[in-house]
C-alpha cells in the first residue's frame, strides 16, 4: 500500500518538470496530474480502509483471544471440578467399602454376642439348677444330721430296763416299738439320701 503511494508521488515529481517546459502538453499533463492525484487519493482511501479493517481485525482478534482464554479457564475450572467429583466419588466408594467391612464385622460380633448370650443363659440355668441341688442336699444333710443326733440321744438314754423289756418273750411290745423306731429312722435316712444322677 505504501509502495503504491510512494510510486505515485515519484511519478508526480517526475512529471512536474515536463509541465513547465511543454505548454502544449499542459492540458494533457493536467489531466495526467488529475488522474495521478485521483489514483493517489484512491490509494490513500484504500490504505485508510485497509488500516481501519486491520484495526477492526486486530480488535476482533483480541476479543476472540479473550474468549479463547476465558474458554480455556472455564475448561480448566470444569476439569478441576470433574477431578474433584471423581475424588469425591472415589472417597464415597472407599467409604461404602469400609461401611461394608464394618457391617460384616458388626454382624460377626453380633453373632458371637448372641452365641455368648445363649451360652451365658445356659450356664445361668445350669447354675440355678446346681444351686437348687446344693440347697436340697444341704437340707437333706441337715435332716440326716438331726436324725443321727436323735438316734444318738435315744441310744444315750437307752437304759438297762429298756434293754431287758425289749427282750421279754411274752408281749414283745417294747420290741415292736423299737423295731418301729428303727424302721422310722431307716425311712428318714432313705428319704434324705442323695441319689446318684442319671447321665444324659
Amino acid at each position: 500500500m505504501k509502495t503504491k503511494i510512494h510510486y505515485l508521488a515519484v511519478l508526480i515529481a517526475l512529471a512536474a518538470p515536463f509541465l513547465t517546459t511543454a505548454k502544449a502538453d499542459d492540458a494533457r499533463l493536467k489531466q495526467m496530474l488529475q488522474t495521478l492525484t485521483g489514483r493517489l487519493r484512491a490509494a490513500e482511501t484504500e490504505r485508510n480502509t485497509l488500516l481501519s479493517d486491520k484495526a477492526q481485525l486486530e480488535q476482533e482478534k483480541k476479543t476472540l483471544t479473550a474468549k479463547v482464554d476465558a474458554l480455556n479457564k472455564q475448561v480448566a475450572a470444569d476439569k478441576a471440578q470433574l477431578d474433584s467429583l471423581e475424588a469425591k466419588q472415589k472417597e464415597l466408594d472407599d467409604t461404602k467399602d469400609s461401611l461394608g467391612k464394618w457391617k460384616a464385622a458388626y454382624e460377626q460380633i453380633q453373632t458371637a454376642a448372641q452365641k455368648s448370650e445363649a451360652e451365658r443363659a445356659k450356664l445361668a440355668s445350669e447354675s440355678i439348677i446346681l444351686k437348687r441341688k446344693v440347697e436340697d442336699r444341704e437340707r437333706k444333710n441337715i435332716e440326716l444330721f438331726k436324725t443321727a443326733n436323735e438316734i444318738l440321744t435315744r441310744y444315750e438314754k437307752f437304759g438297762l430296763g429298756e434293754a431287758l423289756s425289749a427282750k421279754e418273750p411274752f408281749t414283745g411290745i417294747t420290741r415292736v416299738k423299737l423295731e418301729n423306731q428303727v424302721q422310722d429312722y431307716q425311712d428318714k435316712i432313705a428319704d434324705q439320701r442323695v441319689k446318684p444322677e442319671e447321665k444324659k
